[in-house]
């Protein structure tokens, strides 16, 4: 017999003998308003007052304890409600020894606690041990903290918070039982730590945990940008702890990761949007989308040397997907018209602008046109139609000039400023044609003859071998010329002192020829047989 059943034997009436205190068993053989009679085995049957027993019934056997026994032939008086509370102190010292929870009704709040009725049977709830607010004539669910007897007296003390602690762990472990690897879960955050991530609460009794790494498949790993304190975030399960005793969750396996994602649909050559996030020596990192970000390697950045701000959104092009390396290269200035295209097609061929001499080297010079992205290139045979011999007796460093857009030279805008003016050969072509005589001076004596120069510019050779022995070529000093050959498209024309002479004598000849013959009675057509040798 443990100490229990000691108290409670103590505490309760004994049966040795049909006397005060004696349990005895019998049959219920009347009931009216006021009592129950049993038959015990007395001269008399014994009575209980009716509201100890529930819904009596004639011909039930039950247990009672002697009360009083009359020394007259009266009805000795039982109790069935002390019997009751017997059995039901077992009942609740089998569910205390197992840990089993009972149900109760609020009776009322006294001192310290609350006053519950088990059966029958008061127990007290400590106001610590209440776990919520409890309203009187209210069913509770309570756990028994202990059970002991003070002067026949039981007393039990009961925790409606041990019970609701109880159903939590069990809930909690029945969580830990069913949640998978990929379930997702709805939890309560309670706690961010910013070094290390956000504790959640599950369904109010399983936590969860869910590391900075885990917020989002990008670089912001600051988790007061995610969520807020009470707030309720879903979650993908990734595993449980090595405890068992809580989860470890993502919330960037939420969305398909990225990278998957941007493969499946992008390739080499497409352009792209993104913000600029980070700007360094190398280059510019764009984002591209949550997780997903882009290098623009500093040399791809502008045309113009010119680059974006941070926060700004620009297009770029897809120069190159590294998915081992989850690496993508782009390139900024690709996604945008070349600026030598977008300018030409502003200032096509023909238009005229001013630009100042940048550079001067060798038989061409660079042209500052007022565009960072560009340069203008003129090479010395555009400078003029008379083609100077070097570029500097034309143009000068830093010297402002009109110039006429010719076109494309790689990434060169091709300018000229001979075409500013109309072609002199086109001129020379309309004015001149071959046996014309001209009076030229001389501009240029080289050893292999005179360049002479025409009204409109440009410049004709007089080859030495077509000047007489007894002519004198000097610089600025006119001749009679004529010309013996005239190739405009060329840029070529010859003229000749000696075709001049020979003329001028066959007309002499021919003159004194035809007096002649006049009077030796020759006719003119024998002459010119004569002279042409026919």
């Amino acid at each position: 017999m443990d100490e229990f059943e000691k108290l409670l034997k103590e505490a309760l009436p004994q049966e040795e003998t049909f006397k005060k205190g004696k349990v005895v068993t019998g049959k219920i053989i009347k009931v009216n308003d006021r009592y129950v009679y049993v038959d015990i085995g007395y001269k008399v049957e014994g009575i209980i007052p009716k509201g100890e027993i529930p819904n009596p019934r004639e011909g039930e056997e039950i247990q009672a304890v002697v009360l009083k026994v009359p020394t007259r032939l009266e009805h000795p008086l039982l109790s069935y409600k002390i019997i009751a509370q017997r059995k039901e102190l077992e009942k609740l010292k089998k569910f205390y020894t197992e840990g089993k929870e009972v149900i109760g009704i609020v009776e009322k709040k006294t001192r310290g606690g609350f006053l519950i009725n088990i059966e029958g049977i008061k127990a007290f709830l400590p106001s610590s041990e209440a776990g919520k607010k409890l309203t009187s004539g209210k069913p509770i669910r309570v756990k028994i903290l202990e059970i002991t007897f003070h002067r026949s007296k039981a007393r039990i003390v009961v925790s409606h918070k041990a019970y609701i602690e109880e159903e939590k762990e069990r809930h909690k472990q029945e969580l830990l039982r069913s949640l998978k690897k990929g379930d997702v879960v709805e939890g309560r955050v309670v706690k961010i730590d910013p070094a290390k991530g956000i504790t959640l609460l599950i369904e109010g009794v399983l936590r969860a945990f869910l590391p900075k790494e885990e917020l989002s498949w990008g670089r912001d790993r600051n988790p007061f940008n995610y969520a807020e304190v009470d707030e309720f975030i879903k979650v993908k399960v990734k595993k449980k702890s090595k405890g068992k005793d809580f989860l470890i969750v993502s919330l960037r396996e939420m969305k398909e990761n990225p990278w998957h994602r941007f493969t499946k649909e992008h390739k080499t050559g497409d352009v792209i949007e993104g913000k600029v996030s980070q700007t360094t020596q190398r280059g510019i990192v764009l984002d591209i989308e949550e997780g997903l970000e882009g290098f623009v390697p500093v040399e791809e950045i502008s045309w113009n040397g010119s680059e974006p701000k941070k926060g700004e959104f620009v297009k770029a092009k897809i120069l190159k997907i590294d998915p081992k390396r989850k690496r993508i290269i782009l390139s900024i200035k690709q996604a945008q018209p070349k600026p030598w295209e977008e300018f030409l097609r502003k200032n096509p061929q023909g238009t005229k602008l001013k630009g100042r001499v940048d550079k001067i080297e060798g038989s061409k010079a660079f042209i500052d046109i007022g565009n960072k992205a560009l340069k203008g290139i003129i090479h010395r045979s555009d400078l003029s139609w008379t083609k100077p011999k070097r570029i500097e007796e034309f143009l000068k460093e830093g010297e402002e000039r009109e110039f006429v857009v010719l076109g494309l030279e790689g990434r060169y805008i091709k300018l000229g400023i001979k075409q500013l003016t109309r072609n002199p050969w086109e001129l020379v072509e309309e004015n001149y044609n071959v046996g014309d005589v001209l009076s030229l001076k001389a501009k240029e004596v080289m050893p292999f003859g005179a360049f002479m120069e025409l009204p409109e510019g440009v410049e004709g050779l007089l080859p030495f071998s077509e000047v007489p022995r007894d002519v004198k070529i000097e610089v600025g000093k006119e001749y009679k010329v004529k010309i013996i050959d005239l190739n405009p498209k060329e840029g070529k024309v010859t003229f000749s002192i000696k075709a001049l002479q020979a003329a001028e004598e066959g007309k002499t000849e021919e003159k004194e020829t035809v007096q002649d013959s006049q009077s030796a009675g020759f006719k003119l057509g024998d002459i010119l047989k004569k002279k042409w040798k026919i």
